[in-house]
């Protein structure tokens, strides 16, 4: 039987995934049954991983009326918010009970919304069918919510920091600069084959499968696009399990922090005398522990000058390429600055409608996004993407950004931040 979630008011967070948890606990009697049935009795529990724009708790109701009555609201969008109920129970400061009716089917769908740090957490025991139609369309049509998107590098520390072993993957390889697309499944593998894998056929993980071994047994997995689950976990003390499912969770945010967050961003400056702007224009950012280099108006931080203002610092997300010795093509390069200028042009910023962009020289973009206002630069450098914040940029843009390299352009490319706020 599913837990009564919205009669848990006034607990813990810990103690309301705990009641989740038990949801998928297994004697191991029933451990092995499943195992040797190939099945599990009851559905996993499901996690999902949003970035809260001031997204507040409680005002789910009322968020969603408003969307309906929002002019620019998309036909798709405006079907779905009206063919569903909404429904929102403060459990606690920090959590929510929230029920998303379907009339149509006369279903419904529970979750606990957990809101820490301007991330959304979501859990659930529904099936994945219903979340994809329900609570994960709800995330992508509102816009205050954002699932995170990690890399393929993230995800194998994320399993490594909840002292999980790798049980099994799919990962993918998939770029516009080669005409192979491939993708490999593996059930009940070890980290190892992933990593053969990858040096001899250039895949990269967008999904694990995990288990931990040290009492209780407990199996999960972890994928790039901010979703995990816990299928099982083996019956002992309370509180085991409860501990990975959260850890997982903030794994993830935190790695979506050490991504894309924006610490420090250049601000437009108004100048007063030449001296001054002299004095920024001689300044050379490689001298600070060698970043990379940002567009020319990317300044540091806490230079006070005559007519007061202060010169910030800058905030530089790389996409690093990495594509391992492979077997299928040992002769394939990778690909040319000219190929990865116009390939990034082609693929991603006339394709896409939602940037508008210049290229004042060759592998040197300024990009708008007009879905979130945002503007950032790109430079090309080598064969790694440069992506500069500006000063109003977030990491919603950023982060987009780099799912559409990855969906658009090419599935190998790792994220490296480059963020300091710096004194002159």
């Amino acid at each position: 039987m599913k837990p009564n979630l919205e009669n848990l008011t006034g607990e813990d967070i810990d103690t309301i995934v705990g009641e989740l948890v038990d949801f998928v606990t297994r004697t191991d009697e029933e451990i092995s049954e499943e195992k040797e049935q190939k099945t599990t009795k009851t559905p996993e529990l499901k996690f999902f991983i949003a970035r809260g724009h001031e997204y507040e708790l409680g005002n789910l109701e009322e968020i969603v009326e408003t969307q309906l009555r929002d002019e620019s609201l998309k036909d798709y969008e405006y079907t779905f918010f009206e063919e569903h109920l909404f429904e929102e129970q403060k459990l606690n400061e920090d959590t929510s009970y929230v029920r998303i009716s379907t009339p149509e089917y006369d279903r419904h769908d529970h979750f606990i919304f957990y809101l820490k740090d301007s991330y959304l957490r979501v859990f659930t025991v529904e099936r994945r069918h219903w979340t994809k139609r329900t609570v994960e369309k709800l995330i992508r049509y509102l816009p205050s919510l954002d699932r995170v998107f990690l890399s393929s590098e993230d995800l194998v520390d994320i399993v490594n920091k909840v002292e999980g072993d790798v049980d099994g993957f799919t990962a993918k390889y998939d770029t516009v600069f080669d005409d192979r697309d491939m993708s490999i499944q593996l059930h009940g593998g070890e980290q190892h084959y992933l990593t053969d894998l990858e040096e001899d056929y250039g895949v990269q993980p967008t999904r694990l499968e995990f288990n931990k071994t040290n009492s209780p047994r407990i199996e999960g997995t972890a994928n790039r696009d901010g979703y995990g689950s816990i299928p099982r976990v083996q019956q002992s003390e309370p509180g085991f399990g409860n501990d990975t499912t959260l850890e997982l969770t903030n794994q993830y945010v935190k790695k979506d922090q050490e991504n894309f967050e924006v610490e420090y961003a250049p601000r437009k400056l108004s100048y007063k005398d030449e001296q001054a702007i002299q004095e920024i224009s001689d300044y050379d950012i490689e001298d600070s522990k060698d970043a990379p280099e940002p567009a020319d108006d990317d300044t540091p931080d806490s230079v006070a000058v005559d007519g007061g203002f202060s010169i910030e610092g800058y905030t530089t997300v790389e996409l690093v390429e990495h594509i391992p010795n492979k077997k299928t093509d040992p002769d394939q390069e990778s690909p040319s600055f000219e190929q990865l200028v116009a390939g990034l042009r082609e693929n991603i910023l006339d394709k896409k409608h939602r940037y508008d962009f210049s290229e004042w020289e060759e592998g040197n973009f300024f990009v708008f996004d007009g879905e979130r206002n945002e503007p950032f630069e790109i430079t090309i450098q080598g064969k790694n993407i440069l992506l500069h914040a500006k000063a109003t940029t977030t990491a919603d843009s950023l982060s987009d950004f780099y799912s559409i390299i990855h969906n658009e352009l090419s599935t190998n490319y790792q994220v490296k931040k480059h963020s300091e706020k710096i004194s002159v």
